[in-house]
């Protein structure tokens, strides 16, 4: 049985004039017969309402909200509907209830639950990662690693260019593209892999830095040539969106070369110079740095540290993660050293550690940024739990001019100072 709305389309239909009548008469007013069954009295002052219509004795007459219907005739709203409506189930709709809301500590430990099986599904990855970087590194020796970060600029520039790509084609606004930004793009990157590995290129080539640094500058030269030229070949009625996206393109390609590749570049220098030690230990501090920050954010994290660029990072984990940087950066330097012997170990492995856990971090929250302005969850799909190159290295190319410089600077002085002794 379907409980139609009780008087109130009564009250709406008959006015004030109708409910003074009621009172007036004795009769029972419309408010009144909510919520109950109707009675003989009550039906004979509806009866009165409907203009005198009697009611035979013996009929069990049931109220429809503006009328009364009698024994054996069909009410209307019923017949719409397919149902009968009888005096005994006129009753009060019930009220909505909304659904209760998930206890906070549930939704807590469901949360935490979450971003612990997020944490295993990270795992698994990382070390395989680990294992193929310490095979390389074991059978191929520097060359190996030297080829792996060559590969690994490949991938960072891919990626961070194809995010604005993938979203400029997802945009509402159709715009033209210039026919030759593909080529132009890789030319760019060509260009910049030039002048980053001139020294490498003077030891394997024929050719001298003078000569090299003249290429780089012809390669330059001709990309802006080349790209002012097809500007200018731009014939459509909207030309200016199409320079638009064209230069921000551009400068997204260039800032790719210059933040990723360009600082990723040091790890080539400083593994021809110090060697593969001093680029895997501060890579080690930063996986320890990302590891506990998460694991501290999961058990402790209360407060956001950057909620409008990386919603998930917490002043907890920032700070428990400095902390566990910081007390396995000696150890670890120690560990690695060996037999080699480093001068002044403890300083040099904690100032690093410093560096990681206070600025390192800073290249993922840049990372977050740019994906959070174009839509995008990870810059790749590369490495399952992690994303791609640029969601696991974004940390990482921040460290490695800073260790280069800072080795330049100090522990050759350390050497020096060791050696005069």
């Amino acid at each position: 049985m379907r409980a139609l709305p009780l008087l109130l389309q009564l009250v709406a239909l008959s006015g004030g004039a109708a409910a003074s009548s009621f009172g007036r008469r004795g009769g029972v007013s419309p408010r009144a017969l909510a919520g109950r069954k109707v009675g003989a009295r009550d039906v004979d002052a509806l009866v009165h309402l409907r203009g005198g219509q009697q009611t035979p004795p013996d009929s069990t007459p049931s109220y429809h909200g503006n009328y009364v219907a009698q024994a054996g005739e069909e009410p209307k709203a019923a017949a719409a509907a397919g149902t009968a409506t009888t005096a005994a189930a006129v009753v009060a709709p019930a009220p909505a209830v909304a659904p209760a809301p998930a206890p906070p500590v549930l939704a807590s430990a469901t949360s935490a639950n979450s971003k612990l099986s997020n944490l295993q599904e990270r795992t698994g990855p990382a070390v395989l990662m680990l294992a193929a970087t310490y095979l390389l590194i074991r059978f191929t020796g520097k060359k190996g690693m030297v080829g792996l970060v060559y590969a690994m600029q490949l991938g960072l520039y891919h990626e961070s260019t194809s995010v604005v790509e993938d979203h400029g084609k997802k945009g509402g606004k159709e715009v033209e593209e210039v026919s030759s930004f593909p080529v132009q793009k890789w030319w760019w990157f060509a260009t910049a892999m030039v002048f980053a590995g001139r020294d490498l290129l003077e030891e394997h080539t024929s050719l001298h830095m003078d000569q090299l640094n003249l290429l780089t500058f012809g390669m330059t030269s001709a990309s802006l040539v080349g790209a002012v030229v097809q500007l200018a070949m731009v014939s459509s009625a909207n030309a200016e969106d199409v320079y638009r996206n064209y230069l921000s393109k551009a400068a997204l390609c260039h800032f790719s070369l210059m933040f990723l590749v360009g600082q990723s570049s040091f790890w080539i220098r400083t593994i021809r110079d110090y060697g593969i030690m001093w680029v895997l230990f501060p890579a080690l501090l930063v996986v320890v740095n990302d590891t506990m920050a998460y694991v501290f954010g999961v058990l402790l994290g209360k407060h956001k540290l950057l909620p409008r660029l990386s919603p998930k990072k917490t002043v907890e984990g920032f700070i428990g993660a400095g902390l566990s940087t910081l007390a396995v950066a000696a150890p670890l330097l120690r560990k690695m050293a060996g037999a080699e012997g480093v001068v002044d170990l403890r300083k040099h492995a904690l100032l690093l550690a410093l560096y990681v856990s206070l600025v390192s971090p800073f290249g993922g929250f840049l990372a977050s940024a740019v994906k959070r302005a174009h839509g995008a969850k990870d810059f790749g799909a590369l490495i399952p739990g992690h994303g791609g190159v640029v969601d696991r290295f974004d940390c990482q190319v921040v460290t490695a001019p800073f260790v280069y410089l800072y080795l330049k600077n100090f522990l050759a002085v350390a050497a020096a100072d060791a050696g005069a002794e």
